[in-house]
């Protein structure tokens, strides 16, 4: 009922006209171009091909932002293909600082996501809520009014006319039953004027069904509300990926990461060019509900009735009072009409049997004035206002609120992904393997030892062979490879558990391998 709504979104509750939302009125001020950059008229049209045409022009610029970064990223990977030098270690380690605080900051834009995404789900189901309780409204006034006319036509007009053809008989009283007939046209006279007032009220309702349009609405957002969900958690498993491969060093991880993060970039891209549209398109239709109400109301449906139910205001009269003044007035003539009838006619055709006819045309006449009763409490603004009120309020106000929150939170995850895909690229590509590490030292006496040089005795004692022309070649009787320390040149240091016949080597010196002999 009016000002009995409890005050949204800063609304007093006394407050009982729709305002346009601030949100709603930059929403309706950014320009809107045709494809030959022509500025058009930003009325709320989507049976438009120019209207939709600008809304696709707008969601364009974000594709054309994503079309740059694919470029820009693509000249880096080319370039990186002749940079193979090594980074040293306190660059990748930045690079890891960088793409942790940057994952963060795209988790925090995803979770702003969320948070609107549920704010636009609340707000459309409010719309459609509100619009079932509208549709309820309509189909009680087309059903009472279906069944007066019914009961009009199919009852009443038809035991008035059995009831005439009874009242032509030949009876004594003549002025008594002139009285009777004449009594008789008034309520057949009434009742057709009732007939038609009832249909007055019925026919512009007719074509009046938004029952198809709250189906597909609740099936589109079954979809889309749980969808979005998933695409987020998605992206939020993504940034996931990540971090474990900055904190474990995984070079697979971030390889992964560079691959998948293309297809969020692309769809986080797409998705922002959508966003705008459609919120473009919700300002421009909340900058004037009622005028779109009116544009897309079947022509039958006269403008004053929209404007009637969706101002609700005094100054304005109810459109179908008159009718159903008419008809009520037309029910009342008739039941005094049939309150001569039902005096009159026993006495003058007492073994007619009237009375079971006559009392069904009452009981149907009380059947009508009631129905009446109940229309004039249906078609009343308020209940129908109220309703239009909590739609307006919640597509435009918190509907519209949370796909802005959408739109900023996929435009900044768009371009935080696009950092983090190109600094993850800088990072694995520079991530070498650990060379492995040797530990002890290692003596040329034992060489076989590992496995990828077995050798032969045939080929053992050749080494040996090369071995020994080798140390009979050095003058001094020194028989060393290479150059060992000074301090180990004393007699003392020649002895070992080789016996002094092969130097040992350092862990720092390259472990010699069978094919170094040849």
């Amino acid at each position: 009922m009016q000002g009995s709504t409890p005050p949204i979104m800063g609304y007093p509750e006394d407050d009982d006209q729709y305002k346009v939302p601030l949100i709603a009125k930059l929403l309706h001020a950014l320009p809107h171009y045709n494809i030959t950059f022509h500025r058009i008229n930003n009325t709320f049209r989507p049976t438009s091909d120019v209207y939709l045409e600008s809304l696709g022009i707008l969601g364009s610029i974000p594709a054309a932002l994503l079309i740059i970064s694919l470029f820009g990223l693509l000249l880096y990977l080319l370039t990186r293909c002749c940079d193979r030098k090594p980074r040293p270690a306190h660059s990748i380690t930045s690079l890891k600082v960088t793409l942790s605080i940057v994952t963060v900051l795209c988790c925090a834009a995803i979770g702003l996501g969320l948070y609107g995404n549920d704010d636009l789900h609340n707000g459309l189901l409010e719309v459609l809520q509100a619009g079932r309780k509208v549709d309820n409204v309509v189909s009680s006034v087309r059903n009472q009014t279906f069944i007066l006319e019914n009961t009009l036509t199919m009852k009443i007009q038809q035991q008035l006319t059995e009831l005439e053809d009874i009242f032509d008989s030949k009876t004594n009283n003549q002025s008594a039953l002139a009285q009777l007939q004449l009594a008789l046209a008034v309520t057949k006279g009434n009742v057709t004027i009732a007939k038609n007032a009832a249909n007055d009220i019925r026919r512009p309702l007719a074509g009046l069904t938004i029952t198809n349009f709250l189906a597909k609405g609740d099936q589109w957002e079954l979809i889309r509300w749980p969808g979005t969900v998933a695409i987020l958690a998605l992206l939020l498993v993504l940034c996931a990926v990540l971090l474990v491969g900055v904190a474990r060093h995984s070079r697979c991880a971030l390889i992964l990461f560079s691959v998948c993060g293309l297809l969020a970039v692309t769809g986080s891209w797409l998705m922002s060019g959508l966003y705008l549209s459609t919120s473009v398109a919700v300002g421009d239709l909340c900058n004037d509900p009622a005028d779109f109400l009116v544009h897309q109301a079947p022509s039958e449906l006269p403008s004053d009735i929209l404007l009637y139910y969706t101002q609700c205001d005094v100054a304005r009269s109810n459109p179908f009072t008159q009718r159903l003044r008419e008809s009520q007035n037309a029910i009342n003539n008739a039941r005094n009409a049939m309150t001569i009838v039902s005096k009159i006619s026993p006495v003058l055709f007492k073994n007619a049997g009237l009375g079971p006819k006559l009392g069904s045309v009452n009981a149907d006449i009380k059947l009508c004035e009631r129905i009446l009763t109940g229309l004039t409490a249906l078609v009343d603004c308020k209940a129908v206002h109220s309703s239009y009120l909590n739609a307006t309020r919640g597509l435009c106000e918190g509907g519209l609120l949370g796909l802005v929150l959408m739109l900023i939170a996929s435009f900044m995850a768009a371009i935080l992904l696009t950092v983090m895909v190109w600094v993850d690229s800088h990072t694995w590509i520079y991530i070498r393997k650990s060379p492995p590490v040797i530990s002890g030292s290692h003596t040329l006496a034992h060489p076989a030892r590992n496995p990828k040089h077995e050798m032969t005795p045939q080929q053992q004692a050749h080494m040996h062979h090369h071995h020994q022309q080798a140390m009979a070649m050095r003058p001094g009787g020194t028989h060393t490879l290479g150059r060992l320390p000074s301090h180990n040149n004393s007699p003392t240091h020649m002895h070992g558990p080789n016996n002094g016949k092969y130097a040992t080597l350092s862990k720092h010196c390259k472990t010699l391998d069978a094919n170094d002999f040849y």
